[in-house]
């Protein structure tokens, strides 16, 4: 019963309050608030009804009543304090754990950047490589088009000198051949003297020869005829060695455009793969990215939770040692009013 119920019983009971050598020793014994003053006020009214008995009684369950509610209140203390120290520690290894996690992912960020970086090198090496090697295809080609054209043009030429060469041979052994009394026509030696100095040149040898000569007589025609045989055979010589150094030109044309191929063929697939490897690891860093984000998310929310918990521990354990000042000093009270009280009972019976 609390003391509101006592003092209802004892304004029932006792009509008359009067003061009592045990009353002022409680008055002196109990430190001044207003508990005590209201208990001393009851068990002053108390005195006259002749119920002290009663109040004994009162008193005693009001002791046990307070006594419970300090051992239930120290129960509930020890298991409140536990289970906040059991989650402090838990948030604590948690949050270790989280920053754990957090330090690895940033290490994973920094292993898979540095390799992004090394892949791009490597890709924009590997990029350049294959456009020198299509230039370098594209030179070798160009440059083997301009020495066919070459060729061409140099054997076209040769032919047609070969031809006008062989008509003037023919021309100066039909003469020679002919045994006539006047070897040659001036206007057939000059014809032939242009047609030389067209095809081979005005200083070639052969020109020199018809030209500065006095007469154009049959021994010069037999020195030109062999002249014109000597430079004919070495005409189809020269076209004869270029025909044989295209065949070796060509082969080494494709030797060429193979390896070519072969090393282009190559780096296409390590650009495959490099190219493949940079998106894979950019994947990866965009997901390890997103896990550190949440994870360092996760850590500022455990810290955060970790320190509102040891706020509420300290404020639940602020608050529990008040109240519990305030009940051990109201337990005190009682049953130091009972002593008083149970001292000075005979005095107060009569």
């Amino acid at each position: 019963m609390s003391h509101k119920s006592l003092l209802v019983l004892l304004l029932v009971t006792m009509a008359i309050a009067t003061e009592s050598p045990a009353l002022q020793q409680l008055r002196k014994k109990l430190e001044q608030s207003e508990y005590n003053s209201q208990l001393v006020d009851m068990l002053e009214l108390s005195l006259a009804g002749g119920q002290l008995d009663r109040v004994f009684e009162l008193l005693q369950k009001m002791i046990d009543d307070l006594t419970g509610q300090i051992n239930s209140a120290n129960l509930e203390y020890a298991s409140r304090m536990a289970a906040f120290q059991q989650s402090i520690e838990q948030l604590e290894a948690n949050l270790a754990s989280l920053q754990n996690e957090v330090q690895t992912t940033n290490r994973k960020i920094g292993e898979i950047t540095q390799s992004i970086s090394t892949l791009t090198s490597t890709s924009v090496s590997i990029k350049k490589q294959l456009e020198a090697i299509n230039q370098r295809e594209e030179q070798i080609r160009d440059n083997r088009a301009k020495e066919i054209q070459s060729v061409q043009t140099n054997q076209t030429a040769a032919q047609k000198i070969l031809g006008a060469l062989e008509e003037i041979h023919d021309k100066l052994v039909k003469a020679v051949l002919s045994n006539s009394g006047s070897f040659l026509e001036e206007t057939e030696k000059q014809e032939i003297i242009k047609q030389v100095k067209q095809e081979l040149g005005h200083k070639h040898p052969l020109a020199l020869l018809l030209d500065l000569s006095v007469k154009f007589d049959e021994v010069t025609a037999r020195k030109a005829i062999e002249l014109i045989e000597q430079i004919i055979a070495s005409i189809k010589d020269g076209q004869q060695f270029r025909e044989e150094n295209q065949t070796a030109a060509e082969q080494n044309f494709n030797s060429l455009i193979n390896e070519v191929s072969i090393l282009r063929e190559k780096l296409g697939q390590d650009n495959q793969k490099t190219s493949s490897s940079l998106k894979n690891r950019q994947n990866d860093l965009n997901i390890v990215q997103r896990r550190n984000k949440q994870l360092t998310l996760n850590q500022e929310n455990t810290q955060q939770l970790l320190e509102t918990t040891r706020v509420q521990k300290d404020l639940y354990d602020s608050n529990f040692r008040s109240n519990a000042s305030k009940r051990e000093g109201q337990l005190n009270s009682l049953k130091t009013a009972f002593q008083i009280l149970r001292d000075n009972e005979q005095a107060l019976k009569k």
